[in-house]
């Protein structure tokens, strides 16, 4: 439950009501990372927004050293207000406000034991920088957890719209939806940010890299069930809504769990640090 601090921090009620939904799911992806961690580990939020999960965690785990970084860019200024109050009102919580491309690169940033980022790895100007740049603010055993969109699936969630494999066009052909979008949810330039990220696409860059890298099946079939229990996250996929349904109706939870990630029209991906190979002690 919010507390009620956090919820008198916000304005619009709408925008709680959607960063609620947002930290419920977000909480229940996390969450046996975040119960696993010992006291006085630290963890960073990519993309924390209003703050408003950070805050939440601090309320659960006051033990840990929490860190976000936002930089307010495209289609997120409604929320640097609530980002002041926020911050304000939790003085213990540390808020960057800079790209995690730019941060930490002083050799004094201490490590993270845990690294999450929810819905904003497919707005980030250079997400494959990123991810480097993660990897090298990583503690040894620790871990990143990536939740957003894969666009290899030709669906754009924030919009609701099909992305015709091809951005240009799927910005020609549904002009007037994304411009109602953006002017409805105060949100200018969010399809401007979008980078389209994908499964695949993730997979050669963290194996170039030499990570280890792998994702969760059955995130179709989390998404189907949230459009049942979460009427605010409905609400936001009406134009898919009815499609779930039928889907549900016709036996598709069992294929939508079994789908291999690829597939996934959502992708969960866990990234770790490769362990430095064992010395070959028979060679002298």
């Amino acid at each position: 439950m919010t507390p009620p601090l956090l919820q008198s921090l916000f304005s619009d009620p709408v925008l709680l009501s959607r960063i609620q939904a947002e930290a419920d799911f977000a909480l229940s992806e996390i969450s046996d990372h975040i119960d696993a961690l010992p006291a006085g580990a630290r963890v960073l939020e990519i993309g924390c927004g209003t703050g408003f999960l950070l805050a939440r965690l601090l309320e659960l785990r006051p033990d840990l050293q929490l860190v976000g970084l936002e930089p307010i860019g495209g289609g997120f200024a409604s929320f640097e207000q609530t980002l002041d109050r926020i911050t304000t009102a939790f003085p213990s919580l540390t808020i960057h406000r800079i790209p995690v491309e730019d941060f930490g690169s002083s050799p004094d940033v201490a490590a993270f034991d845990f690294v999450f980022s929810l819905n904003v790895f497919e707005h980030l100007q250079d997400w494959r920088r990123a991810v480097n740049r993660v990897a090298a603010l990583l503690a040894p055993q620790g871990q990143m957890l990536v939740l957003c969109p894969n666009y290899l699936v030709p669906y754009e969630p924030h919009f609701g719209i099909p992305t015709l494999y091809s951005a240009d066009l799927a910005k020609k052909v549904f002009a007037r939806r994304i411009a109602q979008v953006e002017q409805v949810t105060n949100s200018a330039g969010l399809w401007e940010s979008i980078n389209f990220i994908s499964v695949p696409a993730f997979r050669r860059h963290c194996r170039a890299m030499t990570l280890d890298v792998t994702f969760e099946r059955g995130m179709l079939a989390k998404m189907l069930d949230r459009l049942g229990t979460d009427p605010e996250f409905a609400a936001r996929q009406a134009g898919i809504a009815g499609i779930a349904r039928l889907f549900r109706a016709l036996g598709g939870i069992w294929l939508s769990r079994r789908l291999p990630p690829d597939l996934d029209p959502y992708m969960k991906a866990h990234v770790r640090l490769r362990p430095p190979e064992a010395p070959d002690l028979a060679v002298c």
